[in-house]
């Protein structure tokens, strides 16, 4: 009964209202009580560290990649509800456990999560996407709140820092221009070989314009700098 009331709670009536408020404010409440149901953007959990940790940030590759781990059962640490994309956790250091993630181009991620607001007709992006770039914090830096497990978090050169240096002591970086062969690398070390292409939730939609470019590049400069940084050092 309880699950039932949660349920009903934070799937129908919380994003019930947050699209009335959205229609009014153009804002992305509609999202909060759907990523609190699915226990999405966690960052007080726990795992072993015999373990490994996907940090699936939105619309790089991380449902895709997921298939794999579970067809081949391999060790990773499960998120409650088998949420995907929660950040790094502030209870266990990168330092000391072992995290994955997929690095896309920042730009890209954007637009591809700004396309996919317009495919589920969300109000925020209704407008255009430089007021979705205003509205909702999950195309600024989200790259910088993910990897210091700051989330929700205004991103500075601290957070900024914190991101950095905790990607840096990361198992396992994919890169997301590389997916397939990188993703094939990271199963061998499982015994784990295939020849398939993996990506498998692909999107198909129109090109970017300049104006867009430019829209994208202004609102993200900290995760421009991490990719480049990171792309640089570590991929």
């Amino acid at each position: 009964m309880k699950e039932y009331f949660e349920r009903l709670k934070y799937k129908k009536i919380s994003p019930l209202i947050g699209k009335i408020l959205d229609k009014l404010f153009l804002t992305n409440f509609s999202r909060i009580g759907l990523n609190f149901y699915h226990y999405y953007n966690q960052n007080d959990y726990s795992f072993n560290e015999n373990e490994y940790c996907l940090i699936a940030v939105p619309k790089t590759g991380g449902w895709s990649f997921r298939i794999y781990t579970e067809k081949y059962n391999l060790p990773f640490y499960i998120f409650k509800k088998k949420a995907l994309h929660n950040p790094v956790s502030i209870n266990c250091s990168p330092a000391k456990f072992k995290y994955v993630t997929i690095l896309r181009n920042p730009i890209d991620r954007v637009f591809s999560h700004y396309q996919m607001s317009k495919r589920m007709n969300e109000v925020v992006s209704s407008r255009g996407l430089i007021n979705y770039l205003r509205a909702s914090k999950d195309v600024r830096n989200l790259y910088c709140q993910y990897y210091s497990g700051l989330i929700d978090e205004f991103v500075d050169e601290r957070i900024f820092n914190i991101a950095v240096k905790n990607l840096k002591c990361f198992d396992t970086i994919i890169n997301f221009e590389n997916y397939n062969s990188d993703v094939n690398k990271f199963l061998k070390k499982f015994n784990v070989s295939t020849t398939i292409k993996i990506h498998e939730n692909k999107s198909q939609y129109k090109k970017m314009t300049n104006n867009e470019f430019e829209a994208i590049k202004l609102y993200n400069y900290w995760d421009l700098k991490l990719y480049n940084q990171i792309l640089k050092e570590k991929i």
